[in-house]
């Protein structure tokens, strides 16, 4: 029997250990000048490494020939890979950047639920610049996570989203709706959580292209609108804050 219960135990930890459950982490961060020789022109690169420091995936990478001088992304990824990544060229001004991750690798393969690092480095010298890291786990609960102002990075959010089976109406996740034949996208939330809610669309720079506090009330839900005919299309977050809980995620407009 103890031999049994030590197999099924055995068993148990190496299913947790190796647990892939999908979902979406939306990361928010503000940079400021550092004061360097070109500022505020910066090249600039955000990515995702494990707990150890193994590179996941580049999710912005804004620069041209400079991007030799990010020297911390081209340590985690001596290849500088930019799959599935926002990329451009160098940055004129300092900006807020919201970057989406869903939690695949550079293989497009879901990874292990576990401890992970967001990194965001610039520089504005031919040389070294600053940067940082930030921790979140990834499992089957949802988690937002507020991070204290430094020098060069503030307003650093991580909001991490568990997918769900069957009709998105979990906390911490609207249902979105898509109007065939218009670019029309509907979230709906809980009415008892949406108190003083306001419905915010960001594009992948960090602009906030949309935001009402309108909705329209239908008994157990509410329900927000969003006209998309004045955005390109490409992917967008959106985020529903109210006193009682805040939703966000992603969409392709």
């Amino acid at each position: 029997m103890k031999r049994l219960l030590l197999m099924a135990g055995a068993m148990l930890i190496s299913v947790m250990m190796f647990a892939q459950t999908s979902g979406t982490v939306t990361f928010k961060v503000t940079t400021s000048t550092a004061s360097g020789q070109y500022a505020p022109k910066h090249v600039l690169a955000i990515w995702v490494t494990n707990d150890a420091g193994t590179f996941q995936k580049s999710l912005k990478v804004m620069a041209a020939v400079r991007k030799q001088y990010l020297y911390k992304w081209k340590t985690a990824t001596p290849s500088q890979n930019v799959t599935d990544a926002t990329t451009g060229a160098t940055l004129t001004s300092h900006q807020t950047h919201t970057v989406a991750w869903n939690c695949k690798n550079t293989s497009n393969t879901v990874v292990a639920d576990g401890n992970y690092k967001v990194w965001v480095e610039f520089t504005e010298n031919d040389a070294q610049g600053p940067y940082t890291s930030y921790s979140f786990t990834k499992g089957t609960l949802s988690d937002t996570i507020d991070f204290s102002d430094a020098t060069n990075f503030a307003n650093v959010q991580i909001i991490y989203t568990p997918a769900v089976s069957g009709i998105e109406d979990q906390p911490g996740v609207a249902t979105v709706l898509n109007f065939p034949g218009l670019n029309m996208f509907g979230f709906s939330v809980p009415s008892q959580l949406a108190e003083n809610a306001e419905l915010q669309i960001f594009d992948l720079n960090g602009n906030q292209v949309y935001v009402t506090t309108s909705y329209r009330d239908e008994g157990l839900n509410r329900l927000f609108y969003w006209n998309a005919d004045a955005q390109p299309e490409g992917l967008y977050i959106y985020r529903i804050e109210s006193g009682a809980k805040e939703y966000c995620g992603k969409l392709f407009r």
